[in-house]
């Protein structure tokens, strides 16, 4: 009996030196975690934006290889819009008339809408070509082979609404260089992502905007629309 007491004493002193973290060390180890947290979400966001951005590029890059099969397909003609604009647009020209058929592969993830809702919330292509690059109804059809230098054409681009067609935010089908209105829009890192005529794609910063002559906007688009 008394070897059984001992023992049973013995567990009780084992059991009885156990306890749990005390208030003190608990916020510590939420203090310690939210700070992991603020470390890692702002990572976390970059390499979203990244990926995001990184799509973006590839959307145009597949715009590019379709433009050139439909220019190739259309005696070196590329239609910048339906001939009643804003109907048909370039997007829904170029989609029903090639293989790509993605409707997502015509917009930027970044941006709203996002996702695809409509042939005018998309990309914007350049609808101010000069005049001997153009012919017929209304100078819409663009003959790329007239362009001196493709790799210093931006032909299509990231672009916001600036509340035109109504559109608050939105991205827009066009956008004209000879215009006041900042339709492109540096979004990535005050970079605006856009296809060259010769098929290549490029993130473009402010100084390459400008000596495209482009304007852009790279701030909040805060033009409000009625949508």
């Amino acid at each position: 009996m008394a070897r059984s007491i001992v023992r049973h004493n013995r567990q009780s002193g084992r059991s009885g030196n156990r306890r749990g973290f005390t208030l003190i060390e608990l916020l510590v180890v939420i203090a310690i975690i939210a700070i992991l947290a603020g470390l890692l979400l702002p990572a976390l966001a970059r390499a979203k934006a990244k990926g995001k951005a990184a799509q973006c590029l590839n959307n145009l890059h597949q715009i590019g290889l379709a433009t050139l099969m439909y220019a190739s397909d259309y005696n070196g003609l590329v239609q910048l819009d339906g001939l009643t604009g804003g109907t048909n647009t370039w997007g829904l020209i170029l989609s029903t008339n090639t293989d790509l058929r993605a409707q997502n592969s015509f917009l930027c993830p970044s941006y709203k809408p996002f996702e695809w809702e409509n042939w005018i919330t998309i990309f914007g292509i350049r609808r101010d070509p000069p005049t001997n690059y153009t012919s017929g109804p209304g100078r819409l059809f663009f003959r790329i082979e007239n362009v001196d230098r493709p790799s210093e054409y931006l032909h299509i681009a990231d672009t916001t609404s600036q509340a035109q067609g109504g559109y608050t935010a939105r991205q827009y089908y066009f956008f004209r260089a000879a215009s006041p209105l900042k339709i492109v829009h540096a979004r990535h890192d005050r970079r605006a992502e856009g296809l060259f005529l010769d098929g290549h794609v490029e993130a473009c910063g402010q100084s390459r905007l400008e000596g495209l002559g482009i304007p852009a906007e790279y701030g909040a688009d805060v033009a409000k629309g009625y949508f």
